[in-house]
């Protein structure tokens, strides 16, 4: 079972990705099921790695103040 986490203000999602490894290291497998990032140039690239199974497949939410994580 994976551990679930969400990237807020999440950039191009390498913070992530450095979590995961140091989790991963520790045998704790992570699972990121929803990216938080307002800028387009970021958004755009997570969705470019997603695409080339580099991230996570998961939403990005483009405003902070109205995410709903239920």
């Amino acid at each position: 079972v994976a551990l679930h986490t969400i990237e807020l203000f999440a950039g191009v999602g390498m913070l992530g990705e450095g979590l995961r490894a140091g989790l991963g290291h520790l045998g704790i497998e992570t699972r990121t099921v929803c990216y938080v990032e307002r800028e387009a140039f970021a958004a755009s690239a997570m969705a470019t790695r997603m695409a080339e199974d580099a991230l996570d497949d998961a939403p990005v939410w483009s405003d902070v103040c109205t995410f709903d994580a239920g």
